[in-house]
């Protein structure tokens, strides 16, 4: 099937020449496009006019993966609660391609979050034909996007970034601002802060940053997922029973407790019979009582309770392999 056409037309990058103060906390290495293939690092920024590859000044560590593996986890406990799949994605390449085809720019964000389909096809995103993620992620530990590569987010259209600052209690010392995660929205072809999340809807940015620097998820953060997740699943008719491993583990929940109040049920009923005909409940029928499973015939049991002599007489009816919880071999 044919590739969609480039439309609409994005601004044009690099509008400006590059210049390595945009990326403090980098590098610029010569990359020539024949290499851009197999390169396997990470990479901020490269331009086809230079040939010019912007990389992280030291290789990436645990601050940078941890807080993008963090995001990734609660979009999917989000994902759950809606009962509808989100994309996500990790360090995947933006390009922006001439009218031959060539690349002219490529970036890379820590975390990209599609929110419905269609999903992108192929080994990058384009962002002339998209679509284009609902949300991208930025790290920074020693890094300060809003440089440059914002404005370039900004020309491509993307609705939302979200540019985390991690706490120093847990992450070695940086310096690209106060510890924070902060929300850009685009309105007007360029961002503004702002303290909610437009994509997953009433999502603040407070509580995001808290649950990325928690060493574990707490109750306000599990609240927190959960109210964002039903909230979008409202807008499009879904729930956690939609989700296919969510919705399993909730129908097989709802099935125990069914079963649970029916063996209940049961038992009463035998006590109640047992009772009406004068016998007092033995220690042994009560112990049998509470050995009921979901796999005993609580009709049989009830039956023995209304026709049997006495209490010994009742075990002796009830515990068979047929009518028994465990009967005795």
């Amino acid at each position: 099937m044919a590739e969609p056409a480039r439309t609409p037309q994005r601004l044009r990058e690099p509008r400006r020449p590059l210049d390595l103060a945009d990326f403090p906390g980098c590098r610029a290495v010569h990359l020539p496009i024949e290499e851009l293939e197999d390169y396997e690092g990470h990479i901020e920024y490269w331009e086809a006019r230079t040939e010019t590859a912007v990389i992280l000044a030291e290789p990436a560590t645990l601050y940078h993966a941890v807080p993008s593996a963090g995001v990734a986890g609660l979009v999917e406990m989000v994902s759950q609660a809606r009962g509808t799949e989100i994309l996500p994605l990790g360090s995947v390449d933006l390009v922006q391609r001439a009218e031959d085809e060539c690349i002219e720019v490529l970036m890379q964000a820590d975390a990209l979050f599609f929110l419905d389909r269609p999903w992108p096809t192929g080994r990058r995103i384009d962002v002339d034909r998209g679509p284009l993620p609902d949300v991208v992620v930025e790290v920074d530990h020693a890094t300060d996007v809003r440089r440059r590569k914002l404005a370039v987010y900004a020309s491509w259209g993307f609705p939302e970034v979200w540019v985390e600052v991690p706490e120093p209690e847990w992450m070695a010392p940086r310096t690209s601002g106060r510890p924070r995660l902060t929300i850009y929205v685009l309105e007007g072809g360029g961002y503004v802060e702002s303290a909610v999340s437009r994509a997953f809807a009433g999502w603040r940015a407070a509580e995001i940053h808290r649950a990325l620097n928690e060493e574990t998820k707490s109750a306000e953060t599990v609240a927190a997922v959960r109210r964002v997740g039903r909230r979008l699943g409202r807008a499009t008719g879904t729930g956690p029973d939609d989700d296919p491993f969510l919705g399993a583990e909730r129908a097989e929940s709802r099935a125990e407790g069914r079963a649970e109040v029916e063996l209940e049920m049961a038992r009463s009923l035998v006590r109640q019979a047992l009772q009406a005909r004068g016998f007092e409940i033995a220690p042994a029928v009560e112990a049998w009582l509470e050995r009921l499973a979901p796999a005993t015939d609580t009709a049989a049991a009830i039956k023995a309770a209304v026709e049997c002599r006495d209490a010994e007489d009742f075990l002796g009816r009830v515990e068979t392999p047929s009518a028994g919880p465990d009967a005795p071999g």
